[in-house]
């Protein structure tokens, strides 16, 4: 079942009223524009609106949500013909616990300045749950989702939960204790099998979690050398860390994705086994796409976007940003670069005397000049960036 890629994207389509159609390919869309029967609705994703309206649209997308902390695959499926029309990688805010950090402390600074005689009303707030931080980001997905379902026909959602339990059936056992005694065996530092203790490699005190992959199997005796000191476990174990914010916000997600229709839900292990079944590499838009796949195998359109979630709010006299413009860029703005003979594609991360940087996928901070680069697209509170 290996999967069909097509060099070319679909093309969204919306009527005259706003509703979304089924995608069409590129030709259909330049001969409904070159006859005058359509007009361009955006750049990136590409979608076009026609001049008449469709009474009764036939077929629809399911939407494929793989989440995650830092990273989360996004992909738009047609179930009957097993088309992938859209792959894309939405990059979540990092910045959001900083901001709030910053923020709390400038207003107990101001308040200790000019009101430190008034009571403490701190208490009088109530706790929002889940916490900002991890709102946003579910939020974040949301965002992308609600634009997508604006050209494209979304009737419900598959989504991958990030679980912290063990539930893998690739390791025997019933619970955690066994799963390691039947993997390891014996201690992993002397292969000794008597007096046989399990040993957190990241401790749980400071985020380890408490699955088989962050344990291994020592006796007593290496084990207590371990901890002194007097031996070395070249081994890394796995942290809670990454995976608390998408842990935390699984109900609230799963309410902001019912809004969209039917909510099926997966696990790690059954994507995995279904991303090898259908022959796709390790990525988060494979993932997602890999979700309850259809029986046909699947033809996958277009290249991967990456998503940059636009802050609604702007900061005015942002040190950082002095620049709002120059040489017809904007910050955020989606452009086609040649740097050394490469093309690249990027959003302008910031706008410098001789050169600017982008966001790519490869760098963060690619550096290109002014006449090299060329303005695509301006997005509109989400930056799509195509990575050809």
């Amino acid at each position: 079942m290996a999967p069909v890629f097509a060099g070319y994207p679909k093309v969204f389509v919306v009527d005259a009223e706003g509703k979304p159609l089924l995608p069409c390919h590129p030709a259909r869309a330049r001969k409904l524009l070159d006859a005058g029967k359509a007009v361009l609705e955006r750049g990136i994703p590409f979608a076009i609106r026609l001049k008449r309206a469709v009474e009764n649209p036939v077929g629809s997308l399911r939407a494929k949500v793989d989440d995650g902390s830092k990273r989360v695959g996004i992909a738009l499926v047609n179930e009957h013909t097993s088309e992938v029309v859209f792959r894309g990688v939405l990059i979540q805010r990092g910045d959001v616990t900083r901001l709030i950090t910053l923020r709390r402390e400038y207003r107990r600074n101001r308040r200790y300045r000019l009101v430190r005689h008034r009571s403490c009303r701190n208490r009088n707030r109530r706790q929002v749950v889940p916490f900002p931080s991890i709102r946003q980001k579910k939020e974040a997905v949301y965002r992308v989702l609600a634009d997508l379902a604006g050209m494209a026909p979304v009737s419900g959602v598959d989504v991958e939960l990030v679980s912290v339990g063990v539930k893998n059936p690739a390791l025997p056992g019933q619970d955690v204790r066994e799963k390691v005694l039947r993997r390891d065996g014996a201690c992993v530092l002397c292969g000794s099998t008597e007096k046989l203790q399990r040993h957190h490699l990241v401790p749980r005190a400071k985020g380890g979690t408490d699955t088989p992959e962050n344990q291994v199997l020592l006796c007593a005796e290496c084990h207590r050398k371990l901890h002194s000191g007097e031996a070395v476990l070249g081994r890394k174990g796995k942290t809670f860390a990454w995976r608390a914010h998408a842990v935390l916000g699984k109900a609230y997600l799963l309410s902001l994705l019912s809004r969209f229709g039917e909510v099926k839900v997966a696990e790690g292990w059954q994507t995995k086994a279904w991303r090898e079944q259908l022959g796709l590499p390790k990525s988060h838009a494979n993932d997602a796409a890999s979700l309850f796949p259809p029986e046909s195998p699947l033809k996958i359109f277009g290249p991967e976007c990456l998503i940059w979630p636009l802050r609604r709010r702007k900061w005015e006299g942002n040190p950082t940003k002095t620049c709002e413009e120059k040489n017809g860029f904007r910050h955020w703005d989606v452009v086609r670069a040649v740097r050394a003979g490469k093309v690249v594609f990027g959003c302008v991360r910031s706008l410098k005397a001789r050169v600017m940087t982008l966001r790519t996928a490869e760098d963060g901070n690619f550096e290109v000049s002014y006449s090299k680069a060329k303005l695509l697209h301006r997005p509109r509170g989400l930056a799509y960036v195509p990575v050809w």
